[in-house]
């Protein structure tokens, strides 16, 4: 049996300042008029030439793809189209920090690892709160390492 490590891909997605997420929430923080064909090209821009990743403008021969909308991500067990329509979007529904600090102070300790920006003071809260994709690798980090220590 032939084994893939996913290493490649985790750090296509999540990279720090090289990623996919890292992208993403850049793009949500730049000033001025942003759109999910914009993202769609500083991906490409910056992602092109690894060898998991590509776009209808990066491979215009492939004709599944829409242009200036899908990606895709070339994952072990298959090939997944993304459309970027509403990524920006969603990823700048940022959660209120009452409702952290709410999942914080709940009683279930389950909670309370995977809201740990929930501890953090009214004095303390950033100018920028997390994005949504940044708050979800938080928590899968949270979780994994909750699972490790298990």
């Amino acid at each position: 049996i032939e084994y893939f490590n996913n290493q490649i891909i985790v750090d296509l997605v999540e990279e720090p300042h090289k990623g996919i997420i890292a992208i993403l929430d850049e793009a949500c923080l730049t000033v001025g008029k942003i759109t999910d064909a914009l993202f769609l090209e500083s991906m490409d821009a910056r992602l092109g030439k690894h060898p998991h990743y590509t776009s209808r403008k990066l491979n215009s021969a492939d004709k599944s793809m829409e242009y200036g909308r899908d990606f895709r991500i070339k994952h072990y067990a298959g090939d997944v189209t993304y459309s970027v329509e509403g990524f920006l979007d969603k990823n700048k529904d940022t959660l209120f920090q009452d409702f952290k600090r709410l999942m914080y102070n709940s009683a279930d300790p389950l909670l309370q690892e995977m809201w740990p920006e929930g501890k953090q003071s009214i004095t303390e809260v950033t100018k920028r709160p997390l994005t949504a994709a940044t708050l979800f690798k938080n928590s899968i980090v949270s979780l994994v390492e909750n699972l490790a220590s298990k």
